[in-house]
């Protein structure tokens, strides 16, 4: 009788040990499954390139339009800013643009120049460029650009959606299950792919904002005379004739501070030399008036 109960214990304890190898190895091998689905998006861009080229290629004709980004350079001559700024604002407003940098600053000679950086929507791109060139305004030049990010869109989408399937995965076998250490390195699996999930999504709508919105940098540089001139003069006789006094009265001015300088400056040595010539002039008076009293 013993020696049968020992015997049923041996076999429930083989069928326990049995189960729990049976579970182990079937959740390594669904590891192992995850694992092979993460290492097949890591291959180098030349396996990429040779594996599945027929597939990104079906892909991206199903891309409506190309991803480009375009950016555009203007440099701009004109006779007032403040308008042209203004002008240029009110236009992007209109497009349902927006304004992303702008600052300004004033040359020697009072005229304002600056620069604006603005992102407007892709469509309204060379049409703006166009309309700019049709104001009242100077192109001195101009020039686009366009990055095509169609390839790299459509890999990062794949890659997206690839990652997506093993996070759902993982999310599976997690709540299957029962054992705290599978659990734990279940969770570590599913926190890198979530980390990665984040950055691909951020990248991937970083593209599309760049598409969608097209960045032009304008440069306005104002070339008008800064003081009013007299209308109908055409030789700016007014305007010539103020410069030409306020340029005197600046050198007027100059030498004046010059030689203020040169004698604050050389004072150390101009002081003791007048000191000495004020003690020997008194000096020679009282000597002089003595000796006419002495004469008398």
């Amino acid at each position: 009788m013993g020696t049968i109960k020992n015997y049923i214990g041996m076999v429930f304890l083989v069928f326990v040990i049995s189960a729990c190898s049976t579970q182990n190895e079937a959740y390594d091998f669904a590891v192992s499954d995850v694992e092979m689905t993460e290492e097949a998006e890591v291959v180098t861009s030349t396996e990429q390139n040779d594996m599945d080229s027929g597939l990104l290629n079906q892909i991206s004709t199903q891309v409506e339009d190309r991803m480009v980004i375009y950016q555009g350079y203007v440099t701009l001559e004109v006779k007032d800013f403040y308008v042209a700024r203004d002008d240029i604002k009110e236009k992007v407003n209109q497009l349902g643009g927006y304004v992303v940098e702008s600052h300004q600053h004033e040359g020697e000679e009072g005229n304002l120049f600056g620069t604006i950086v603005l992102r407007v929507p892709k469509q309204d791109f060379q049409p703006f460029l166009e309309e700019i060139g049709s104001t009242d305004v100077k192109i001195v030049e101009q020039s686009t650009h366009g990055s095509d990010v169609t390839e790299e869109y459509v890999d990062v989408e794949s890659r997206l959606n690839a990652k997506l399937v093993v996070e759902e995965r993982l999310l599976g076998f997690m709540e299957q299950a029962d054992n705290t250490e599978n659990l734990l390195k279940i969770s570590n699996d599913l926190a890198k792919v979530q980390e990665e999930i984040e950055q691909m999504t951020g990248r991937k709508q970083f593209l599309e904002n760049q598409v969608e919105l097209s960045t032009i940098t304008i440069t306005i540089n104002e070339v008008s005379i800064g003081t009013s001139s007299i209308q109908g003069d055409d030789l700016n006789t007014w305007d010539r004739s103020k410069k030409l006094f306020i340029d005197t009265i600046n050198v007027a001015l100059k030498a004046f501070s010059s030689i203020i300088v040169f004698i604050i400056g050389l004072s150390p040595v101009f002081v003791p030399i007048v000191i000495l010539i004020i003690i020997m002039l008194t000096h020679y008076k009282r000597k002089k008036k003595k000796h006419d009293q002495t004469i008398d």
